[in-house]
């Protein structure tokens, strides 16, 4: 027990003592007990009595808020920026998606003589059970169990013309076979998705459903999302033999609309045509408290915490302007980047917030996200440097009661933070950012897994105020650092990346890999570069093209997949199969520099994952260039 003792102790002398080589311990002192997990926690609620879907009146009301937040912050220049979508107009490779509303919906089990029995599903209850686009409609009519519903078999023997389909697929992928050939009137689904550790051991979760926006018209409909429970217990019914009746009435539908983002800035000094970005995404449906009203929380109590600490000048004011935007997801970054391209040409890094909040009831495990290995960026270390002094101060407060910094909230938890520092995770805006057609770094802070993400149970309850502070911190002092940093700071940056480099480089001996090696080496010198650039107000210096070497199309800025529309799969013949996955699509178009070839790309991926046929490279980059998203 004194042996332990006499750790713990050592421990948290040890964390009083860390501080940054980017920010001064006053500025620690200053962030740490400022930032109000509280205040934030008090956003989140505000934000989640909002169903929020894109050009939504949920969505218009939720931004409204973080506008009403800010004036009252004192931010004058705050606003909407108001980019508008009707489904034809094109912001790089995102169609804008129409406004979706939904006025009234409800799903009723009805007796044999017709009379309502057990409502299954409300709108005005809880809008996530009508899944998103759904289209106006009215049907008294039997329920019908296609299994999964995607195949021609799933229909054998079944005649479903005018009925309700029971399914456990996502309604989108219904659609198709059970509306457009088979006539049903409406879809009842039990998708069960975001399979984790925990998946499936909640019956009573209700999971959000999609129908496809740009669905053709023989195939809208309405779709109703219904616990597994409840799916179940209809299901022991059928198998029964009995016949079920329900009662179904939507009223919803698209119109041309806007993607409505929410922004303001605390300007800069010297550089004040230079921006960091804090970015989150404000959409999501209702209660969707850490997904991702949290980090849109957290981003706002940054904004308030920077602007107050420099009004009161306790701390320095910003050399580069800080930004802040709350845009749907994936969708209105790619707007905003390509809709206002004097904003994207501005910005020298991003700081991304999307599930930050959950605690110890969701499950969540916090992770400080590096960008891609093909964008290496001094950033990243930046972030990770923060990320380690919270988990060194929060462990030591857990473990003796005593830090320096605890960032502890009055009605939070004082567990420690344990972030986990891990390499690009897809499934956010961050991917936006980062894609070589901006070439904007960015740090990515989230959550994950999430037991209750995209389910009625994402509620404010389950947000720990404690954890939204820390992680409001981190992101902050990571911000602030970039959005001050000069050429005085390059030696201890420089010192920082190098004790990071002695890490990275045992990784990469423990792979006894040649390639990987190399690669190694091509990162740690592009991590030394990122910061000379980062200080230069000089663009990069253009990379020598070669003959046999793709390079991007200019014309087309932005990832190939995002919500509601992909634009490889829309430009791109269906019937051939890409081998490449996600995550290797994405890197392998962001190594397209016009200098790499196909050997080479593959060489690096390979490093960067896993051993890939080069053949599989060829085919993704050929048939990238057969869309003319990248060119010879």
């Amino acid at each position: 027990m004194r042996t332990l003792a006499i750790a713990t102790l050592f421990l948290a002398l040890h964390a009083t003592a860390q501080s940054l080589p980017f920010l001064g311990d006053a500025d620690i002192s200053a962030l740490a007990t400022e930032i109000s997990g509280e205040n934030a926690k008090r956003n989140v609620e505000g934000f989640s009595r909002n169903h929020r879907m894109r050009g939504s009146r949920g969505f218009r009301a939720a931004a409204d808020q973080v506008i009403a937040e800010l004036k009252r912050y004192g931010f004058s220049d705050a606003h909407i920026e108001s980019l508008p979508a009707d489904g034809t107009i094109f912001y790089g490779t995102q169609r804008s998606r129409p406004a979706w509303n939904a006025e009234f919906a409800e799903l009723w089990d009805l007796d044999a003589d017709g009379n309502r029995v057990t409502r299954l599903a409300s709108w005005d209850a809880a809008p996530i059970t009508l899944a998103q686009d759904s289209v106006s409609g009215e049907a008294t009519t039997q329920l019908i169990d296609v299994g999964a519903g995607t195949a021609e078999a799933d229909y054998a023997n079944k005649d479903v013309k005018g009925k309700l389909v029971l399914t456990s697929s996502q309604p989108g992928s219904v659609a198709p076979l059970a509306i457009g050939r088979f006539g049903a009137a409406g879809i009842v689904s039990y998708a069960q998705n975001q399979r984790t550790a925990w998946y499936g051991e909640d019956e009573t979760l209700i999971r959000w459903g999609h129908l496809e926006t740009f669905a053709p018209e023989n195939e809208r409909t309405f779709a109703f999302m219904v616990s597994l429970k409840t799916a179940r217990a209809l299901q022991q019914r059928l198998g029964a033999g009995e016949t079920i009746r329900m009662h179904a009435v939507v009223k919803a539908g698209q119109e041309p609309g806007a993607y409505d983002i929410a922004t303001a800035t605390i300007p800069g000094s010297d550089l004040a045509n230079e921006e960091i970005v804090f970015s989150c995404h404000l959409d999501h449906p209702r209660p969707g408290a850490n997904d991702n009203a949290s980090g849109c929380a957290a981003i706002l109590e940054v904004a308030r915490s920077l602007s107050k600490l420099v009004a009161e000048k306790r701390l320095a004011p910003p050399r580069r302007t800080i930004r802040f935007v709350w845009p749907p997801e994936v969708e209105g970054t790619l707007a905003l980047l390509n809709g206002r391209p004097e904003i994207a040409s501005r910005i020298k890094a991003a700081v991304h917030l999307d599930m930050v909040g959950g605690g110890p009831e969701t499950k969540a495990i916090f992770h400080v996200t590096r960008g891609p290995a093909s964008q290496p960026s001094f950033i990243y270390d930046v972030a990770q440097s923060v990320g380690m002094l919270v988990n060194a101060q929060t462990d030591a407060y857990a473990m003796t009661g005593t830090a320096r910094w605890p960032m502890v909230a009055s009605d939070g938890t004082k567990d420690p933070l344990r972030a986990a520092f891990v390499t690009l995770t897809p499934g956010s805006d961050h991917q936006v950012y980062s894609d070589s057609s901006f070439g904007i770094p960015s740090i990515y802070l989230n959550d994950w897994p999430d037991r209750y993400i995209h389910t009625n149970k994402d509620v404010p309850a389950n947000i720990d105020s404690t954890k939204l502070a820390r992680a409001a911190f981190i992101a902050a002092a990571s911000g602030y650092a970039l959005a001050r940093i000069g050429n005085d700071d390059a030696p201890a940056l420089n010192d920082m990346m190098q004790a990071f480099a002695y890490e990275r480089a045992a990784v990469t001996t423990r792979r006894k890999d040649p390639n990987v090696t190399k690669f190694g080496l091509w990162y740690e010198r592009e991590m030394r570069l990122s910061l000379s650039r980062f200080l230069s107000a000089a663009p990069a210096p253009a990379t020598a093209p070669q003959k046999s070497a793709y390079r991007r199309n200019p014309k087309i800025k932005g990832t190939m997949g995002a919500f509601g529309y992909d634009y490889f799969t829309a430009h791109y013949p269906k019937h051939k199969e890409i081998r490449l996955n996600e995550e290797y699509r994405y890197e392998a178009l962001n190594l397209v520099n016009g200098a790499r070839t196909v050997s080479e790309i593959r060489e690096a991926l390979s490093a960067i994952y896993q051993p890939v046929p080069v053949e599989d490279v060829g085919q993704y980059l050929e048939a990238l260039a057969s869309i003319e998203v990248i060119l010879k």
